[in-house]
């Protein structure tokens, strides 16, 4: 029992909710299955994390009831169970599908000869996880891992305007809206307007934002609850793709929802109507 109010204590010194807490002790039993240790009994997780038997234990039976372990027939012990196994391949089949936006991006970027690139919207803001850039002697170059404020990148925006309400209200609450260029838009309803229109026509374009002389515009790809797990765009010099950004938007939108639909996504039926009815451009 020390040891047990031990482990407790020092997570909600550490700031942690019970339910936190026990994640994390999931996750640490989780963690001493090994290929070389397929199967373990409950002394033996106990010996390897330094916890009583008996608080183990009562872990074990429930991620037993959920699927994350299985008992060993004829023994008493356990393995990773068929749970983990499906989640795992949940996980697997996301990557395949960020190969499947990279490879659209990649073609993207050779046939207008812009800049592409695939994002996510992480720690509230925008983060480019592939980039691509065409042959050009002369481009715009965004690299893998560029950060930058999701209110001031035409990728973020996409991402704010599809965010439920709450979590929108709340980002607006605890984000500090700062210009990155003399026209940056900060105004938080004006903001709010221009997120309202992107939800309306499913892409975004934004001009000098975050860097003076270039313009992004993106769409979103949903997954199978209607989120925006990830972000189609194209950046470019301003001067040059400004007069296509519309035709652009339309056609990145046509895209992203092809892959959304590919990833378990219903598109609404209204939004089909406005696809069939939209002029794809060379």
């Amino acid at each position: 029992m020390d040891n047990e109010r031990k482990v407790t204590t020092s997570a909600q010194a550490a700031g942690k909710t019970p339910k936190v807490e026990a994640v994390l002790f999931v996750d640490q039993i989780l963690s001493c299955f090994s290929v070389d240790t397929p199967a373990l009994s409950g002394a033996e997780i106990a010996r390897m994390l330094h916890i009583p038997k008996a608080r183990i234990h009562r872990f074990l039976i429930s991620m037993e009831q959920v699927g994350y372990v299985q008992r060993v027939a004829g023994a008493e012990r356990y393995a990773l169970g068929m749970r983990l196994y499906a989640l795992g391949m949940l996980a697997v089949n996301g990557a395949n599908y960020l190969e499947r936006i990279s490879t659209r991006a990649q073609e993207l970027s050779e046939r207008y000869g812009y800049t592409a690139v695939v994002g996510v919207l992480a720690d509230n803001e925008f983060v480019a996880v592939r980039t691509f850039m065409p042959a050009r002697s002369l481009g715009l170059a965004i690299h893998t891992g560029f950060r930058s404020p999701a209110y001031a990148t035409a990728q973020g925006r996409v991402s704010l305007a599809f965010l439920p309400a709450e979590k929108l209200r709340s980002y607006f609450q605890t984000t500090e809206l700062r210009s990155l260029t003399p026209e940056t838009l900060t105004d938080p309803q004006a903001l709010q307007n221009e997120l309202a229109i992107i939800r309306q026509q499913r892409f975004a374009i934004a001009h000098n934002q975050t860097a003076l002389g270039a313009t992004a515009i993106a769409a979103p790809i949903f997954d199978i609850q209607g989120q925006v797990m990830a972000t189609l765009s194209l950046v470019w010099f301003t001067a040059e793709l400004t007069s296509r950004a519309e035709e652009l938007g339309i056609l990145l939108r046509g895209i992203g929802l092809e892959i959304s639909t590919e990833l378990g996504f219903r598109i609404p039926t209204a939004w089909r109507s406005e696809e069939q009815s939209s002029t794809i451009i060379d």
